[in-house]
């Protein structure tokens, strides 16, 4: 009974295999017939899921280590969702009004692009690091900060860091997403008396809503790859579980902390996705 069985090479190959599959189908798509990644999920899924809920994977190590730690699992899961999520509310508040003074004003958007691109270079343990000590030195000087649990270390600094590099993504689709209405509806628009806050309301965002969606698809990926290092600093999430298998030498526990954020990073591209295709002109879709 207290025997665990851990993953061999075939589970590995067939896991490539799965993927390479899936690939396969999202390249094809649109030349193969049926081979599509909706259809492709839709019977690999269910057929995992099948396989776990039949028990037959119930004595593999990972299985296990779920079962140990669900209740921190959980709490693990909803803590990476939060940061990601407030790192990317954080840096579209940054992103949306720079974006929108820029639209007009050539030197604005070189700067921010400049900023945005330089940040995209600098480690994120670096970045992380970098900013303990001023948000330390905040915390000392303002307790009203500490009593609120901005500090040194925990979910600021990481949050602070994830939304940095975030402002690449979200800066260039929203950009990209203003210019999408052509210059001469533009020119028409003014024309008729509207002014520039009408215009953008009725043309430029309505138009290049399914290009804003595209950066915002890329950042809230990318903001949930990133906060699996939140947990360098103190911030916890599924990272914490990752180092701890790390530092154990535990294939099990890092397992145990990836794939969680694979799911979620999959489920929020494909809800944005979803979104994108939806909100862009019929004559665009692929």
């Amino acid at each position: 009974r207290l025997a665990r069985v851990a993953p061999g090479p075939g589970v590995w190959f067939s896991a490539l295999a799965l993927l390479l599959a899936g690939g396969c189908c999202a390249a094809g798509r649109g030349k193969m017939a049926g081979a599509t990644p909706t259809r492709f999920l839709a019977l690999a899924l269910p057929g995992l899921a099948l396989l776990v809920a039949s028990g037959l994977l119930d004595p593999l190590s990972l299985l296990k280590e779920a079962a140990q730690r669900g209740p921190e699992l959980r709490l693990a899961l909803l803590r990476h969702a939060v940061l990601a999520a407030g790192a990317l509310a954080l840096a579209a508040a940054v992103a949306v009004p720079l974006s929108l003074l820029a639209l007009r004003r050539p030197q604005l958007e070189a700067a921010l692009m400049t900023v945005a691109n330089g940040l995209q270079v600098v480690p994120s343990i670096a970045l992380f690091g970098l900013l303990m000590a001023p948000l330390a030195g905040l915390a000392a000087m303002w307790p009203a900060l500490r009593a609120a649990g901005i500090g040194g270390i925990g979910a600021a600094p990481a949050v602070i860091g994830i939304a940095a590099y975030l402002l690449l993504p979200l800066a260039a689709g929203l950009l990209a997403g203003l210019r999408q209405a052509p210059p001469d509806l533009i020119d028409a628009a003014r024309g008729q008396g509207m002014d520039e806050r009408a215009i953008l309301r009725h043309l430029r965002i309505p138009l290049g809503l399914g290009a804003m969606l595209g950066g915002l698809r890329v950042a809230a990926v990318q903001a949930v790859g990133l906060a699996t290092l939140a947990a360098l600093v103190g911030a916890g999430g599924l990272g914490a579980i990752v180092f701890q298998g790390i530092g154990q030498l535990a294939a099990d526990l890092i397992l145990l902390g990836v794939l969680p954020v694979v799911a979620l990073s999959l489920c929020v591209d494909a809800l944005l996705a979803g979104a994108q295709r939806l909100l862009m002109p019929p004559g665009a879709r692929a």
